[in-house]
């Protein structure tokens, strides 16, 4: 029997499920977030093309949306893995059994990556039209003393082929990285293989990063330019993300020791077994913490009627509000998917008598750790990319306030998504049989 047979099988046998739902929810959202930051460049690079705008500016705003873009991208990575994650999580199970009913692993692949395309390419026609629907509210924006047009923002149609390519890619990489458990051996579902643990190294290359951006930008001892200096920081920022997983792995680790409570020590172990995943849920949201504190110098250094300083801004405000509906939906997904891959954890607990509030509890603190982690650690950094400037930043009440206010805002999103997922807490801790 054909590996695409077995599947089509599978797909009637179990039907279309809540987690098949939200896992095409989540590439909608992914792809949507990639096409309205494409169309933005694509807005720039159209209006410097035609000459409308200063070159000198032109090319520097094209540059900071790429910048933008990029730092996007590991939030859209993140989704991704998340929403085939979620689908699998159900589904680990009965490919392990197939593999027992002498399946190969062939075909056990092959099923769990039509299973990804499959709900990839509904999320991608479902973003697509929420990307062309919220295109004219974009349109209202005003860049560079110039309203967006909606053709403006529309790129061509090979960048949107582009875009649907790489999420239908990137879920083809996530699922096939799923399966790593189930290819060890027929047994690799129920078995614990343990995770390698976090090397130092990761320090060491955040720190490389911030030397050379505190030696080249803020000490100035190397003449370079603005090129040169946006570089550095699109480096210093992705540079946290190694960082980001040993920093919260050291602090759970510290939580852990001095518990009280069992929902705490039940929350950090988990941090502390995960610490990749649990940062990855955060990740968007340390991002756009991040953003938003250098982009809160703008208001601060700049002159009365400085549009470029309004542009800088109103460019990051965007790219904030993109990072938070991704972190959010993000949040909401990866948490649905840990309870499920954690069913038996929840089973076990369940009749050993451990209650229901203390099993949520648990839940709502393994977000809440490394959140306040991640996003103090992207606070951090944010003040580092504006010491240059730290002085005029801090004088400027209005920019203190209005940072403070998103990163509780943040915090604030990320808790409310992932109360989305604590329903499923009971359903799968009273479960007879496994989810």
């Amino acid at each position: 029997m054909t590996a695409l047979l077995l599947w089509v099988r599978l797909a009637r046998a179990t039907g279309p499920r809540a987690t098949d739902v939200l896992s095409a929810i989540a590439f909608a959202f992914a792809t949507a977030a990639l096409l309205a930051v494409l169309g933005g460049v694509n807005a720039f690079q159209v209006r410097l093309d035609e000459g409308r705008v200063d070159p000198f500016d032109g090319e520097l705003i094209v540059t900071l949306a790429l910048v933008a873009a990029a730092l996007l991208l590991p939030a859209v990575w993140t989704l991704a893995q998340a929403a085939v994650r979620l689908a699998l999580a159900r589904r680990d199970d009965r490919l392990a059994a197939l593999r027992l009913a002498g399946a190969t692993r062939g075909q056990v692949s092959t099923m769990a990556v039509l299973d990804a395309v499959a709900q990839a390419l509904v999320g991608v026609v479902v973003g697509a039209m929420l990307a062309l629907a919220v295109t004219p509210g974009i349109a209202r924006i005003e860049f560079q003393g110039l309203p967006f047009t909606v053709a403006e923002l529309l790129p061509p149609a090979w960048v949107w082929l582009a875009a649907a390519a790489a999420v239908v890619l990137t879920a083809l990489g996530a699922a096939l990285a799923s399966l790593r458990r189930v290819h060890v051996t027929p047994l690799g579902v129920a078995q614990r293989v343990g995770r390698k643990r976090l090397s130092l190294w990761r320090a060491a290359g955040f720190a490389a990063a911030a030397v050379a951006y505190a030696a080249v930008v803020g000490l100035e001892l190397i003449p370079a330019g603005q090129s040169v200096t946006v570089a550095l920081i699109a480096v210093l920022v992705l540079a946290y993300s190694l960082i980001g997983p040993l920093l919260i792995q050291l602090v759970a680790r510290i939580v852990a020791r001095a518990a009280r409570r069992p929902a705490t020590l039940l929350a950090a172990r988990r941090v502390i077994d995960d610490p990749r995943g649990a940062f990855n849920i955060v990740g968007a949201m340390s991002i756009a913490v991040m953003a938003g504190g250098f982009g809160s110098l703008a208001p601060a250094l700049a002159a009365p009627g400085d549009s470029f300083a309004v542009d800088i801004a109103t460019g990051a405000s965007l790219t904030i509000a993109i990072a938070a509906v991704l972190g959010a939906v993000l949040a909401g997904i990866a948490q649905s998917a840990k309870v499920l891959d954690q069913r038996r954890e929840h089973q076990a607990m369940h009749r050993m008598g451990v209650e229901l509030p203390v099993m949520r509890a648990a839940l709502v603190r393994q977000v809440t750790l490394p959140l306040i982690v991640g996003v103090g650690g992207a606070a951090g950094v944010a003040l580092l990319l504006i010491m240059p400037a730290f002085a005029f930043w801090w004088s400027h009440p209005g920019s203190v306030v209005t940072w403070a206010l998103l990163a509780i805002g943040a915090v604030a999103v990320t808790l409310g998504a992932t109360a989305a997922a604590l329903p499923l807490v009971k359903r799968v801790a009273t479960a007879s049989t496994a989810a």
